[in-house]
């Protein structure tokens, strides 16, 4: 019996349908041959996916990298087929209460595995995940036991798609069953595109139910704005980067106060590396969402290294980037709307006459809107530009309203509801169209959470956030010209087209939704950690659950709700409530001994 028909008998009793699909599928995605040492090794599109020289040793190699970190009751999805040298060395390594199983993207490559080295014992102690992600991932849940990912990256590189979905599937499956409250030190900028967001990721947090302590570097903006008035720029320089310096300190001493699980932090909070590297070096668990272009805002390149996670807008080459870079995890997160401000209003008459227009733009004067917007002035339909930063662009100043000032968020909304049509257009520093239009900007989130109509121009990213029927993309300026007055006499089109992007907005693209996804990634990756926390595995009931032979655990746990997340500083606390002189039992003295060695520990400064 060859190879292949010995594998298909080894699993066919336990695994039918997986069977059945490798024998349908054929084989010959991987490029087969024979390693140094006699041993079948493999390429795909012509990288190697195992040794040329011995392919069983590097396996073994990565497979004591992994297990180092795996626990006992967990499952071990790993992902990446190849040959399956990896996942042999990892199932045989790893102790029995540590189940072990295989996400298989493609039957096609596990047919070329099969077909190319003769499996063992050892398969049927692995659970074979096979399917659509969805399924798979509900396979894998099907226990509720912790689930730790193992990356074997050269298999997984020729698929990455599927095994993108996979983990897009599983963190919102980790996210859906979360119970347990995290605390989150959240880490804003000076000031910049990205402050609004953090009000609006903190409220998200907030309505999942964990608890945020912001820290609010907006506060010290005059004195970072009164330093660039500087005109020598070496002074200007020096003075902005010690005033950061001196924030990422304010920070870290936030930070000991009361220690998070998380700490949080948006695009151009003030951090610095060497505070990010000492926090890691305390064992705090630091996450970046980077809602920048990378291309523009640069600074990322040197401080990838410095936190545990990255959050992006942009995909492939930005993912790319920041790994090149030093970053440990990187993943892909869009931008998203927050519903309690972006939303319908019912404006008076008085309002619609004053924001409302035929067509109407919101942003700031960037060159590529100097260029374009001139264009759609003169017609037949009304336009108003609204936003700040166009001094010196004469030919818009027609259109421009309230003297170019700046716009607050409560203005924007009564602009985004006053329009028949709103022209979303992102910056870039050319003339035209962004020549790399990935990212979708938040803009287009929050004129959909409006309700509002716009004409945006087409990203790469776009399609797979919003259908055709849900907002109308341009891929040439020229077209604008055509699509406003088409629109603009077709009302109930407009008013379905914005319903349509309204509901998909508030089903799948609220903060709440990027934040559930965030932690859930996070939950993922640590699932002996925040993983442990997100599955309510420290609160009282499920402590209580676990500590039933040990009463004198229990009697320290039942002065907490059941509900109540207990850490060893609120057992302390509520021992110190008893007041001194009060007569203490052994577990209460070591409990208080503990978190004395703790406080101790979390010295950062």
């Amino acid at each position: 019996m060859n190879s292949f028909e010995h594998n298909c008998a080894l699993l066919a009793a336990a695994q039918p349908d997986l069977i059945a699909a490798v024998r349908a599928a054929g084989g010959g995605l991987l490029e087969l041959s024979m390693a140094r040492n006699g041993m079948p090794t493999a390429k795909r599109s012509g990288r190697w996916i195992h040794s040329a020289y011995d392919p069983a040793r590097e396996a073994e190699s990565w497979a004591q990298v992994q297990a180092g970190s795996c626990r006992p009751g967990e499952i071990v999805v790993v992902l990446g087929t190849g040959l399956l040298y990896h996942l042999e060395a990892l199932r045989k390594l790893l102790a029995t209460e540590v189940e072990v199983a295989l996400f298989v993207a493609n039957p096609e490559e596990l047919h070329d595995a099969f077909s190319a080295r003769r499996l063992e014992a050892w398969a049927r102690g692995v659970a074979w995940l096979f399917g659509d992600a969805e399924a798979a991932v509900r396979q894998a849940c099907r226990h509720k036991r912790p689930i730790r990912i193992a990356t074997y990256q050269p298999a997984v590189q020729g698929g990455q798609e599927s095994y993108l979905a996979f983990e897009q599937a599983l963190r919102r499956q980790v996210a859906k069953q979360a119970g347990g409250q995290l605390s989150v030190a959240l880490v804003g900028p000076i000031y910049g595109g990205s402050l609004p967001v953090v009000g609006y990721v903190k409220r998200a947090l907030e309505d999942l139910g964990h608890s945020v302590q912001w820290i609010d570097h907006s506060l010290h903006a005059r004195s970072y704005e009164l330093m660039g008035a500087l005109r020598d720029a070496r002074h200007r320089q020096l003075m902005q980067s010690r005033l950061a310096e001196v924030l990422s300190q304010w920070t870290m001493a936030h930070l000991a106060e009361s220690p998070p699980d998380l700490v949080l932090s948006l695009a151009q909070a003030p951090l610095t590396l060497p505070v990010l590297q000492h926090l890691r070096k305390k064992k705090f668990l630091t996450a970046m969402w980077f809602v920048e272009n990378y291309r523009h805002l640069t600074y990322w390149q040197h401080m990838a290294a410095g936190y545990e996670f990255w959050f992006v807008i942009q995909k492939n080459g930005c993912l790319e980037a920041l790994r090149d870079a030093g970053a440990r995890q990187a993943y892909y997160l869009p931008m998203a709307a927050d519903p309690s401000v972006h939303r319908p209003l019912d404006l008076s008459a008085e309002d619609v006459k004053f924001y409302g227009s035929d067509l109407s733009f919101v942003g700031a004067g960037y060159a590529n809107r100097r260029c374009l917007l001139p264009q759609l002035l003169g017609r037949t339909w009304s336009f108003k530009v609204w936003g700040n930063e166009w001094e010196g662009a004469a030919e818009i100043r027609p259109a421009l309203q309230i003297d170019g000032a700046r716009i607050d968020t409560e203005t924007c909304m009564k602009v985004f509801n006053a329009s028949a049509i709103n022209l979303n257009l992102h910056s870039t520093t050319g003339p035209g169209l962004d020549p790399q239009a990935d990212f979708v900007n938040p803009r287009t989130f929050e004129l959909a959470a409006c309700g509002a109509f716009q004409l945006v121009d087409h990203r790469s990213l776009l399609p797979e956030l919003f259908a055709a029927e849900e907002i109308v993309s341009f891929r040439d300026f020229c077209e604008v010209q055509a699509l406003v007055p088409q629109w603009l006499q077709d009302s109930a089109a407009r008013t379905g087209m914005a319903a349509r992007a309204r509901a998909r907005v508030l089903g799948e693209h609220t903060y709440r939704h990027r934040m559930a996804d965030l932690l859930g990634q996070i939950g993922v990756s640590q699932p002996d950690r925040v993983g442990a926390i997100l599955r309510g595995d420290r609160q009282q009931e499920a402590l209580a659950a676990r500590s039933g032979d040990l009463p004198e655990l229990q009697a320290l746990l039942a002065h907490h709700a059941p509900a109540q997340r207990v850490e060893l500083k609120d057992l302390a606390a509520s021992i110190r409530s008893k007041g001194a002189g009060t007569p203490l039992k052994r577990e209460e003295l070591m409990v208080l001994m503990l978190d004395e060695y703790r406080s101790e520990t979390r010295d950062l400064l």
